[in-house]
């Protein structure tokens, strides 16, 4: 995480005149732990410990100020910045936790004054379009649409540029000025990002004009309208103007600039800094779910999954985005182990939207990832069942379906998924190397088994696993001597996999490496293999690959041991 350690030595950060070391010693290590593991709430906890004992612990207060404000807790981040600003020390988490709490009261002459302080410069874009909406505030909208102007000159800065003007023009009714703005900046090339197309559509639909409204939206989504756009699809289809402004005041002209660039920020990557950025604009946008899907995201970007399943749970059941959070919500109680929740949360996603191809299709990854496999067939068969007339998109549950129909030892249903996914897409790398793999594994069709793989890896050259099939297939086509090098490199490409050191174990068995076979026997038991697996490796290593064969009912190698 980003600290400010250069200035610690000025502010007195270490130790303070009234408390010792040794009682600061433990809560001062449990909450640096804390916070470089990204665990906020324990963060919480132990710099709240250190500021008790310690009330100048300036590095203490700003880590409980992006813990709180990491959580959502933003009226506990701006008591702690109330009482850190008593200190006169400056922190750009701090600065940007009060300015949110001036603009949130409206008291925009306060939040002039931040952003025209030192640490306002450390991000211009923000604070160039923030100083624009904070001048829209006290009633200076020409001086604020001739800031944006400025930002214009800079070719990188003027999408952001247009989409805040034209957001501006909106806030203050002025849908014709929005209208005219968003086309001419279409007009000379620019990006029709998500967020221009809703604005131009609302402003289109303020005025009436659903019939233009409803033009624009297919020329530039398409007729089968995404999920975001569903509300604005509704309204025109009905004709009706929205309940709420897109837009009300710069209070949540702010809100969008701390959201945009949150979002731009977590494309690249998620860090303290997004995540503080995001729960400032959720803080301003009230009544917006987008801003609190972004910190639920993140959240689990930073593997504090509990955290971010209850964040998702704040999305409501009427919100566009209300399908993406329990699918989000789901994959957080997944990773964390609670199988059941994340079950439920997608069986009940079914239920309240039953026409949802996605919600089965989430449904039944979770079930196959839970080794459910007869339920998530069911599921995957609903998902293609209301998915019948886009068939473009069925291949990935043809593949889905065939993975638990194989494990079912359903072959003849597996493989016809299987072809039917490559039917779909001819040259999907994952489904030549599940479907090739698995024809080796039965001993069925292996020249056909070695094409598939062989242009599967022609396509993921990168991948482990794919590699590992075609040392595998060349094994059962007993050309040991390639197989051998393809399965060294599948262990270059994934050295810690079980399976993988399993099969170079018996690549070298074959080539009479028979000490190298036992050392990646050795190797692929430390890495947990599942306990069929580590049964049949131990065997091996007890009594040699031969004998296993044949006890198996398969044909011995047979080849004379190598140096």
């Amino acid at each position: 995480m980003y600290k400010f350690f250069a200035a610690l030595p000025i502010m007195g950060f270490f130790w303070s005149t009234v408390a010792s070391g040794a009682e600061l010693a433990g809560p001062y290590l449990a909450a640096r732990q804390a916070s470089n593991f990204g665990d906020f709430e324990a963060s919480a906890r132990y710099n709240s410990q250190l500021i008790e004992i310690d009330r100048t612990n300036l590095l203490a207060m700003e880590d409980l100020v992006i813990s709180y404000a990491a959580m959502g807790r933003m009226d506990q981040a701006i008591k702690i910045v109330e009482e850190f600003r008593k200190v006169h020390a400056e922190s750009y988490f701090i600065h940007t936790v009060a300015l949110a709490k001036s603009i949130y009261e409206k008291n925009f002459d306060k939040a002039l004054e931040y952003l025209e302080s030192e640490q306002a410069n450390r991000s211009f874009l923000l604070t160039a379009l923030t100083k624009a909406w904070v001048l829209a505030g006290k009633g200076e909208i020409e001086t604020a649409i001739s800031e944006f102007d400025k930002l214009k000159e800079d070719q990188a800065l003027v999408s952001f540029a247009v989409y805040h003007k034209a957001l501006l023009y909106f806030s203050e009714g002025d849908y014709a000025f929005v209208e005219i703005t968003l086309k001419n900046y279409l007009d000379d090339g620019g990006a029709a990002t998500n967020r221009i197309i809703i604005l131009l559509i609302h402003a289109l639909i303020n005025m009436n004009k659903f019939d233009e409204a409803y033009d624009f939206l297919v020329a530039t989504v398409g007729k089968r309208t995404p999920p975001e756009f569903r509300d604005i699809s509704n309204s025109i289809k009905q004709r009706r103007q929205f309940d709420k402004p897109l837009i009300k005041d710069a209070r949540e002209g702010v809100g969008e600039v701390f959201l945009t660039i949150a979002q731009i920020l977590n494309a690249e990557k998620s860090d303290e800094n997004t995540l503080v950025f995001a729960r400032v604009a959720e803080f301003l946008l009230k009544d917006s779910p987008e801003p609190t899907l972004l910190c639920a995201n993140i959240l689990s970007k930073f593997e504090q999954y509990e955290l971010a399943a209850q964040t998702y749970k704040k999305i409501p059941v009427d919100s566009v985005f209300y399908q993406t959070a329990e699918i989000g919500r789901a994959e957080a109680f997944s990773q964390v182990g609670r199988k059941k929740d994340a079950i439920n949360v997608l069986r009940k996603l079914t239920l309240e939207r039953p026409n949802s191809a996605l919600a089965f299709q989430e449904l039944g990854n979770e079930l196959r990832y839970f080794e459910r496999h007869q339920e998530a067939v069911r599921a995957y068969t609903k998902a293609l069942n209301i998915n019948r007339d886009q068939k473009s998109k069925n291949w990935i549950l043809h593949y889905s379906r065939g993975m638990s129909l194989e494990r079912l030892d359903d072959w003849e249903n597996a493989e016809a998924d299987f072809r039917a996914a490559l039917k779909l897409q001819p040259n999907q790398p994952y489904v030549l190397n599940y479907l090739g793999y698995s024809l080796v594994e039965k001993k069925m069709k292996l020249d056909e088994a070695l094409d598939m793989i062989e242009l599967a890896v022609s396509l993921r050259s990168d991948s482990g696993y794919i590699v590992d099939s075609l040392g595998w297939v060349l094994f059962r086509l007993k050309r040991y001597d390639e197989a051998v090098l393809q399965l060294e490199r599948a262990t270059e490409l994934m050295p810690i996999d079980p399976i993988i050191n399993d099969h170079l174990g018996d690549g070298y068995w074959a080539v009479g490496r028979k000490r190298e076979a036992r050392f990646q026997w050795r190797r692929a038991l430390s890495f947990d293999p599942d306990e069929k697996d580590e049964l049949r490796i131990k065997k091996k290593l007890d009594l040699g690959l031969d004998k296993v064969l044949r006890e198996e009912g398969s044909e011995p190698i047979l080849v004379n041991e190598k140096k």
